[in-house]
């Protein structure tokens, strides 16, 4: 609810701090209408995610940084090895299994987009390009009283998420030999 505020009124016509940019930049003559192009709310959408979810990803990566030994990087010193080499050879390799972590469960996620993002920023101007399933279910399932076809609607979701979720744990024990089970 607060990103999607911030979001908001960072793409405002009216003193948003993008359009004033722009503008002040010589970019635009005008500002934009971010929210109401629809073939730009994607590309709001996605960047407020990344944005959002940029600090608690940092933590585990940093948590996954701090718990390699630092005799590691010591030796690499003494072999001769540049920050890049020490970055290739000992942080990539260690915080690997929190990537995979990570990326599986990212792609758990892919279906399960949520609604929560798409009902905040969306407006009447771009409901077309909003319309997500879990939003679909929300409107169709509980805005008409139809109960049994939102249930099924968010069942077929979950039932997709786990699929994909075991085919990524598949692919990736196949190759990396880790897994999350």
């Amino acid at each position: 609810m607060v990103v999607a505020g911030i979001v908001t009124k960072m793409l405002s016509t009216e003193g948003g701090v993008v359009n004033e940019i722009l503008v002040s930049l010589h970019i635009v003559d005008e500002p934009i209408q971010f929210m109401a192009k629809g073939g730009l709310f994607w590309y709001i959408v996605t960047a407020s995610d990344v944005w959002k979810e940029m600090g608690w990803n940092t933590i585990i990566y940093l948590a996954a940084i701090a718990g390699i030994g630092p005799d590691l990087y010591e030796a690499a010193k003494v072999d001769g090895a540049s920050r890049l080499r020490q970055i290739w050879h000992i942080t990539l390799p260690g915080i690997r299994p929190t990537i995979v972590v990570l990326l599986i469960m990212s792609i758990g996620h892919l279906v399960g987009i949520g609604f929560e993002k798409q009902f905040l920023l969306g407006n009447p101007l771009v409901s077309d390009y909003s319309q997500v399933l879990d939003l679909y279910a929300l409107n169709y399932g509980l805005g008409l009283g139809r109960f049994s076809f939102g249930t099924a609607i968010n069942i077929f979701n979950s039932v997709i998420s786990v699929f994909l979720l075991l085919i990524a744990n598949g692919i990736f024990k196949r190759t990396t030999k880790e897994s999350i089970f």
